[in-house]
């Protein structure tokens, strides 16, 4: 009841929903449009073999397995509601940077689950329980903050036809698991500590930029065509050596930013319940929200957008069509959000693309805007998106905008 995506690919869905029975929250996978029945079946068996092995309040158990008119599923008993790939997007887009000690909390305590599965033999297979990768898409946040950490037995959240690499979520493991060795302890240590440096830029102190990270990423992160090359090929000897058997949690303290903080697991999650609420958080005096609030320029039948600084960008229609919108949105209800669907219906109505394709639309659209002067505009929260309530909209006259003289810039 009330399925609620969380990462949707072609290989498999996993959906936030509510049991029908006694209406308790939990995240359901079943296959996507590429995945046979054959093949989600046996997925899902090895998933909840491999879960059955462990005990640990991160790692969820399998409630029920079975076939809902004809379509297999596999239950698992946690509240999520968003995976950390979105998570960090909504963090980017709220301008949020994390206390270090709060984000050492979430990877020490990942680690320690991992740590858990490690402590347990794989009765088929003769050696530890290791997850092999690890990715953003598989770590799961509740409303209340709590996370969940799946993968095992089977990487649901990254599996895409033919068990192919989604290339639009960033996964990272060792390179010789890559390169087809068998998954280790040492090797889940260091796809988490890869993982951690790729999320430096969203921390309190850390020098590093989005842009940084992004391109180490793509370093660390390579083409499925090139994966006997190792997915950590690219990344520097220096990186590798203090990422391979070190403490995660450390490591990344000592990388990210210096400090002397302690991990701080509820801090995280206290950070993520008041964000996934709308809450206000408080922001680093660097980082405070500009005094006064954002304005956004339109010109005559959302041709052209311009902010504070003057400079206009011509629209291309999806854009336009977008824009009005959010823009239409704002004046009903400016506390209200957009839907992904609801957006993607905006900007090219009439169409039905698959739901990845569809999503990578709307998202492409979205920092095109950013990319004109809008990310203090544009707000992402768990119900989708919005202009800030905070915004003044302001119309421009066919006359006013032949009496002004500004530089024009055009966007597809």
């Amino acid at each position: 009841m009330n399925p609620r995506p969380i990462r949707c690919r072609d290989g498999f869905h996993v959906v936030s929903a509510t049991r029908a029975g006694d209406a308790r929250a939990c995240v359901v996978i079943v296959p996507g449009p590429a995945a046979s029945a054959a093949r989600a079946d046996a997925a899902f068996a090895e998933i909840e073999r491999v879960h059955a092995l462990l005990d640990h309040p991160l790692i969820p158990k399998v409630a029920a397995r079975g076939v809902a008119d004809g379509t297999p599923y596999i239950e698992l008993a946690c509240d999520a509601v968003i995976d950390g790939v979105d998570l960090t997007s909504i963090l980017n887009d709220a301008g949020w940077k994390v206390p270090p000690g709060s984000a050492a909390g979430l990877i020490a305590s990942l680690r320690k689950a991992m740590q858990a599965a490690h402590a347990v033999t794989d009765p088929m297979r003769g050696r530890p329980v290791c997850i092999g990768r690890v990715s953003c898409a598989d770590v799961l946040f509740s409303r209340e903050g709590r996370w969940y950490l799946i993968g095992y037995g089977r990487d649901a959240p990254l599996e895409g036809a033919g068990q192919e690499q989604v290339d639009t979520v960033l996964e990272f493991q060792a390179p010789d698991v890559a390169a087809g060795g068998e998954p280790t302890p040492a090797g889940d240590d260091t796809a988490l500590s890869l993982l951690a440096l790729s999320l430096r830029h969203a921390v309190q102190g850390s020098a590093a930029s989005p842009r940084d990270v992004a391109r180490d990423t793509r370093a660390m992160d390579l083409d499925p065509s090139e994966r006997l090359g190792g997915r950590v090929r690219g990344a520097s000897a220096q990186a590798l050596k203090r990422a391979e058997g070190t403490d995660a949690a450390s490591d990344f303290l000592r990388l990210v930013v210096p400090c002397s903080e302690a991990p701080d697991p509820e801090g995280f999650a206290s950070l993520v319940a008041s964000l996934l609420a709308g809450r206000a958080l408080p922001l680093l005096a660097s980082d405070a929200a500009p005094a006064c609030p954002p304005t956004l320029f339109l010109g005559f039948e959302v041709r052209w957008i311009a902010t504070e600084d003057g400079v206009k960008h011509t629209l291309g229609h999806a854009l336009s069509r977008i824009v009005t919108a959010l823009v239409d949105r704002h004046d009903e209800a400016p506390d209200a959000s957009l839907s992904l669907q609801e957006l993607l219906d905006a900007g090219w109505p009439g169409e039905r693309p698959v739901a990845e394709a569809g999503a990578n639309r709307v998202y492409v659209a979205l920092t095109q805007l950013r990319r004109m002067g809008l990310r203090d505009v544009i707000e992402r929260n768990e119900h989708g998106y919005r202009l800030a309530p905070r915004a003044i909209i302001r119309f421009v006259s066919p006359r006013t905008e032949r009496a002004r003289s500004q530089v024009t810039r055009s966007a597809p």
